[in-house]
């Protein structure tokens, strides 16, 4: 009979305890609110990104900053929970930020190594864009489709940029490059300007 008697006890104990919890845990979860779906901030500035998202009830929190081509600066690059995820009002939503400046990047060294082709391949891949190109007629360049790198400058500038100096991310730089000359006509004239294929 005292055994039922426990049993009986450990058994209302154990119910109050689990229908406890589920009343706690209903309550501590907001288990009835209704959903929520995250708004679409990526790409967006940073202070119409965050009334957006206070408008809707979320708070948020900055957890990176870095700079990534081709978005604007200080704007949301990567948001958490992803956009149009239904999540329950008031939760935080994580960012990370475009920086607001554009990084520098070392001028490669381009002239006497490299052809104009190569280089238009290594000034994109270091970030960099191609400014103009200058051609200048050299008696000593043999091959009609040689164009080699003379000099590399700053757009616009008539100084050479050295190799290793630190610019600006996407900074134009002009490249002079040798011309084959035709020795039938010998109507060449030095110092051509030529448009980057990009401008034609």
């Amino acid at each position: 009979m005292k055994i039922l008697k426990t049993l009986l006890f450990l058994g209302i104990v154990t119910a109050v305890l689990l229908i406890g919890t589920y009343f706690f845990l209903n309550f501590y979860t907001n288990h009835d609110d209704p959903l929520v779906q995250v708004p679409d901030i990526e790409g967006v500035r940073i202070d119409k990104a965050l009334r957006m998202l206070e408008e809707e009830g979320f708070d948020y929190e900055v957890t990176d900053t870095m700079y990534r081509d081709g978005v604007p600066l200080l704007s949301v690059i990567d948001q958490n929970p992803v956009a149009g995820s239904e999540v329950k009002k008031g939760r935080k939503v994580y960012i990370v930020l475009n920086s607001k400046d554009v990084p520098n990047v070392e001028m490669p060294d381009l002239a006497g190594h490299t052809g104009f082709g190569q280089a238009v391949t290594i000034l994109k891949s270091k970030g960099l864009d191609l400014g103009r190109k200058i051609s200048m007629p050299l008696e000593n360049i043999m091959d009609p489709d040689s164009e080699p790198v003379l000099e590399q400058r700053i757009h616009g500038d008539s100084t050479a940029v050295a190799p290793g100096k630190s610019i600006k991310r996407h900074t134009k730089i002009d490249l002079v490059v040798g011309r084959y000359i035709e020795r039938s006509s010998g109507n060449d004239s030095i110092g051509n300007l030529e448009p980057a294929p990009d401008e034609l």
